[in-house]
């Protein structure tokens, strides 16, 4: 069956645990997909100035897949987003308050389509990682009153990174106790839980450019590593769990990659799919 389109997570997937790819592979295979019209999606719970540096040649011939789905953009183009309601935003910051103190939470970013933001109390090592992730980052006197001090912002996604000593199964007991039905918890890897618009994950965002594009699912190849990316492998049959993904992860995916992230897994499982495409 012909491939149309392929959608691979980035960190801890697509990306090398320094967070870089090989960047004289990538621009060899895609040229390759450009030739065979195959469209090339990078799905990430990062924001899309990161995703749109890190493919800057690249851009325009691409589609995005930010904040775990919230944003979705056709190179530059943006196409849509699920916004959250300021009163669950406000019911978030409540139950972080309530039960996480400032030496729980290393990281409390909440963000825009484009825009991010974080406290002024933030210490330079962790902005420098959110800057990492997020790209545009705005600091703000008081991170909790951003809704207000940002009126027309239409935000999009909490990000939450615990200290190690927090256990992110407990937090998801706590979330799945205390949280609206509108809203959705999922873990990104690295401590790091992301709460947003039930409606706005990897799977839904996919499904977006596959009503675009008019594909079946088994025309899509998808790659991931972590649990934010389960939707999205559950979605075609052609979908691959990375070798150093989480065995729970590797049960979901129909397929796991030979080699892992730090050795080009995705490049390399892409580059034989295409000798055997047809």
């Amino acid at each position: 069956m012909t491939i149309k389109l392929i959608a691979t997570d980035m960190d801890g997937t697509f990306l090398r645990d320094d967070h870089h790819y090989n960047q004289r592979r990538f621009k060899r295979l895609f040229r390759q997909l450009q030739k065979r019209n195959i469209r090339f999606v990078a799905a990430s719970g990062s924001s899309f100035p990161r995703l749109a540096r890190e493919f800057q040649p690249y851009v325009d011939q691409m589609d995005f897949i930010s904040q775990n789905g919230s944003v979705i953009h056709h190179g530059h183009k943006f196409l849509a987003a699920y916004p959250i309601e300021v009163t669950a935003l406000e019911r978030v910051m409540h139950i972080l308050d309530r039960f996480y103190g400032p030496q729980d939470i290393n990281q409390l970013v909440v963000s825009g389509p484009t825009t991010s933001y974080v406290d002024q109390q933030m210490d330079a090592k962790n902005f420098a990682i959110v800057k990492l992730f997020y790209e545009r980052v705005v600091r703000v006197p008081d991170i909790r009153q951003v809704f207000s001090e940002y009126p027309d912002e239409r935000f999009t996604k909490i990000s939450i990174n615990f200290a190690p000593h927090i256990d992110l199964n407990r937090v998801a007991a706590v979330m799945d106790g205390y949280l609206p039905p509108s809203l959705i918890v999922e873990n990104s890897g690295f401590n790091t839980d992301l709460i947003g618009n039930a409606q706005g994950t990897k799977r839904n965002a996919l499904a977006v450019l596959q009503h675009r594009l008019h594909l079946r699912d088994d025309e899509i190849v998808t790659f991931g590593d972590n649990e934010n990316d389960l939707g999205m492998l559950a979605m075609t049959s052609r979908s691959y769990a990375m070798q150093n993904a989480n065995p729970v992860i590797k049960l979901q995916a129909a397929h796991t990659t030979d080699i892992d992230n730090n050795h080009d897994g995705v490049l390399e499982t892409i580059e034989q799919l295409l000798k055997n495409d047809y």
